[in-house]
């Protein structure tokens, strides 16, 4: 993918082995069945995991990076041209008898639609990716690594049905041109146990009350009555002084279950 399409090629030949050889053993250790590859670009880490599935595809934007994919093996039915909010993800693995809870997702992400991109494959959990690794910007990776100290909006939608494993920083020397910040790579690891509690009721939990994080759950709640911006959440009486990014996970699942009771 081009520089102007808001990506930096790949040049650390050490790097690119770490990627590829990680790669190899999650989509060894997950059982997975198919594996995907975002924005390869000129084929950098194509070159290196292209033959770990024999259900391999890879989605591209940029027309301009044809040649160079065919030119490292691949064939004109691997490669998908369209922009990646906006393929159907269902109807692709579908003509190969897969589905995403087999497959497994990598690339080199766009910083500016990093988190739209991982809405996409992360949130649906019904149909959700068996896992991935990606590239991304540092300061975003540690924002929603598990082990992150704040719990943002993208971290509780994100970590409620995956493990996100944070694996290396890479500096911008590794990248040409190099860009402003550094990147790393993150593990995302489906998890077997789902949560007891509705999905949608988080993220409609959420979308209420990320507005007016820095409030209390208390504040925030007479706010929404007041706006009438929907109906809110029945919450209990100990956590009304907390704020959302100090809440535990026991903690929204006792919302949720207390709202749906």
């Amino acid at each position: 993918m081009s520089t102007y399409l808001g990506q930096n090629f790949l040049k650390d030949s050490a790097i690119r082995s770490y990627i590829g050889e990680n790669i190899a053993k999650f989509y060894k250790l997950a059982n997975a069945e198919a594996l995907i590859e975002i924005g390869p670009g000129k084929g950098a880490i194509t070159k290196k995991i292209k033959d770990i599935s024999e259900n391999f595809f890879v989605i591209e934007k940029d027309l301009t990076m044809e040649e160079h994919l065919l030119a490292i093996g691949l064939n004109h039915d691997q490669i998908i041209f369209q922009d990646i909010l906006q393929v159907d993800f269902q109807t692709i693995l579908s003509k190969i008898n897969k589905n995403q809870n087999s497959t497994l997702v990598v690339g080199n992400l766009p910083y500016y639609i990093t988190s739209p991109i991982f809405r996409l494959l992360f949130t649906n959990h019904e149909k959700g990716f068996l896992g991935g690794i990606f590239m991304i910007q540092d300061e975003v990776g540690l924002k929603i690594i598990s082990s992150a100290a704040k719990k943002s909006y993208l971290w509780r939608l994100l970590n409620w049905g995956y493990r996100i494993e944070y694996l290396k920083m890479v500096p911008p020397k590794a990248f040409s041109p190099a860009p402003k910040v550094k990147s790393c790579l993150v593990k995302f690891i489906k998890k077997t146990q789902h949560e007891d509690c509705n999905f949608k009721d988080l993220e409609k939990f959420l979308n209420l009350y990320a507005p007016y994080s820095r409030k209390t759950l208390g504040r925030i709640s007479k706010i929404i009555q007041k706006n009438e911006e929907g109906e809110t959440f029945s919450l209990p009486e100990e956590l009304l002084s907390k704020r959302l990014e100090e809440l535990s996970r026991e903690d929204i699942k006792k919302i949720i279950k207390k709202s749906d009771s």
